[in-house]
């Protein structure tokens, strides 16, 4: 055999070995499959400790919001923020701030309707010494009111008020209960 068929036999078995590799390393290893096939872990895009937002309009504040925790989702669909850790919101009224404060234990605000789902020992004050608690609370910011359809209370002077859903302006100034339940004073004046 001479040299020149040799190297040919050598690279045809060579040839072969890698082809036989090849096909015998096609295997489907399922925990490898499985981790392909995962759901992505979706992380914020950024992430605030101790945050102190301000929202303004034309130089004039409009409500100012701390929160422990706040998380931008806006890669999510639909995209979202997250208030964690405590949060409180202060109404301002014109350049003055308002004497109206919700404060409550998260918020999810979906950024698309600027509609906010608020949890958690939801307690809103207005500048009448009336307070409202509920366990949920929306605020359509948009449209600047607050609604509910679970149990809410209401503190007012001398007076306990229940009932099963709620609806107000965002300063709790004016506001509808539903299914009102306890005692109401009316004066006859």
């Amino acid at each position: 055999m001479t040299a020149l068929a040799l190297y040919r036999n050598l690279q045809h078995i060579v040839s072969f070995a890698l082809v036989l590799l090849a096909f015998s390393s096609c295997t489907n290893d399922e925990n490898v499959v499985e981790e392909i096939n995962a759901p992505l872990v979706n992380y914020p895009l950024n992430e605030q400790r101790h945050a102190n937002i301000v929202y303004s309009d034309s130089g004039i504040n409009i409500l100012e919001i701390d929160a422990a925790l706040v998380q931008d989702y806006g890669n999510m669909e639909p995209p979202y923020v997250f208030f964690g850790g405590g949060l409180n919101v202060r109404f301002y009224n014109g350049p003055e701030m308002s004497s109206t404060v919700m404060t409550a234990d998260t918020a999810h605000q979906d950024k698309k309707s600027d509609l906010w789902a608020i949890g958690g020992n939801v307690i809103v004050r207005n500048g009448k010494g009336e307070r409202m608690l509920t366990e949920l609370l929306f605020w359509d910011k948009k449209e600047e009111r607050l609604y509910t359809d679970k149990k809410v209370t209401i503190e007012t002077e001398g007076q306990l008020i229940t009932g099963l859903g709620f609806e107000a302006d965002q300063e709790f100034n004016n506001y509808r209960i539903f299914k009102v339940q306890g005692e109401i004073t009316v004066d006859d004046e």
